[in-house]
């Protein structure tokens, strides 16, 4: 067992010092030498994640021209991995960390020829991939699995992306309350990011969710949506939503507004919500939703919030109601690695 341990000891300060070599070898600012010097044994030349015959790995590198990977992490979280190793965001030990060696220059030199290994375009970066918020259907298009509950209300939810810029999606929902029929319906949707804009770190997109009549829902619903974010500098996050409600033999039931600002604050996002609902022919209603993210992870792609409902206008009676949801991002890494 010491001996082992020993031996690991060995193996890290063994890849410190080869960190330390080939950074002080490396030239400044040319990411492609840097690449070479630093990446290519184990990430191989074209970045395929195919290591070198004389480089032993525990864990298969990235493939780095893999688009639909490469493209979902922002910038800061790839510098995060190379200037602290993988360790650090409970990835593999055979990522080396190049912090206390290379320069901030050099490590987003590297960075960037990493990131354009990917070879397309058209694909959102990660920069616009915002902090989920609990009413506001999300902009960006996600590979998540999302358990929620709102007050004796509860849906799992199934996020798939697909190609560059869609999302499919289907959710379960159960109530638990007095009644007897604990399975409260089923839908299906379908979003697009149809623009953004990485320099203004904007998007938006469009949807359509599509509920059938199952559980206590009696008549099919159609909901299109469009859905936006924004991350003006690092000082708040906006998103928001306006949805249209349609019912089967009623047509155009009702309007909904949504709008979500917050601010991160390490791995913390505190949320506010509001949601101004405007039926066709009914009473308008306004509720705050006040919410907590957490990031979970070390890696980031497990999180969870907790709020609350509060109604502001509206008939009575209307009670506040807990808020709250956990999601991993499947897309990111297996749920028990980057802890």
């Amino acid at each position: 067992m010491r001996r082992r341990a020993a031996a690991t000891r060995g193996a890290r300060v063994s890849g410190a010092a080869l960190a330390a070599l080939l950074a002080l070898q490396a030239p400044t600012g040319d990411g492609a030498a840097l690449y070479t010097s630093w990446c290519k044994s184990c990430h191989g030349a074209d970045g395929r994640g195919v290591p070198a015959a004389s480089t032993r790995l525990e864990v298969p590198p990235a493939d780095l021209r893999d688009c639909k990977t490469s493209t979902a992490e922002p910038e800061e979280r790839w510098i995060g991995i190379v200037t602290q190793g993988g360790a650090a965001f409970g990835l593999s030990l055979d990522m080396p960390a190049f912090g206390e060696a290379a320069t901030p220059q050099q490590i987003r030199a590297v960075v960037s020829y990493a990131r354009s290994l990917c070879g397309e375009t058209g694909w959102p970066p990660g920069e616009l991939n915002l902090p989920r918020a609990f009413l506001v259907e999300k902009a960006y298009p996600e590979n998540e699995v999302v358990l929620t509950s709102h007050g004796r209300e509860q849906q799992a939810i199934y996020e798939r992306r697909v190609g560059k810029r869609w999302q499919l999606e289907a959710a379960l929902r159960t109530v638990l309350d007095s009644l007897d029929r604990p399975f409260g319906g089923s839908t299906a949707a379908a979003k697009y990011n149809a623009w953004y804009d990485a320099e203004r770190r904007a998007l938006a997109s469009v949807g359509l969710e599509a509920t059938p009549p199952l559980g206590r829902a009696d008549r099919w619903e159609i909901e299109p949506f469009f859905a936006f974010g924004w991350a003006p500098g690092d000082v708040v996050v906006i998103q928001g939503q306006v949805v249209a409600s349609l019912e089967e033999g009623e047509g155009l039931t009702a309007w909904s507004y949504r709008v979500g600002a917050g601010r991160q604050i390490g791995r913390v996002v505190p949320m506010l919500e509001l949601e101004w609902a405007v039926p066709v022919g009914g009473d308008r209603t306004l509720s705050f939703y006040p919410q907590c993210w957490v990031q979970l992870s070390r890696l980031g792609h497990v999180a969870a919030s907790l709020g609350a409902e509060l109604p502001a206008v509206g008939l009575e009676p209307r009670h506040p109601r807990l808020i709250a949801f956990v999601l991993w991002d499947y897309g990111d890494a297996p749920l028990f690695r980057g802890w």
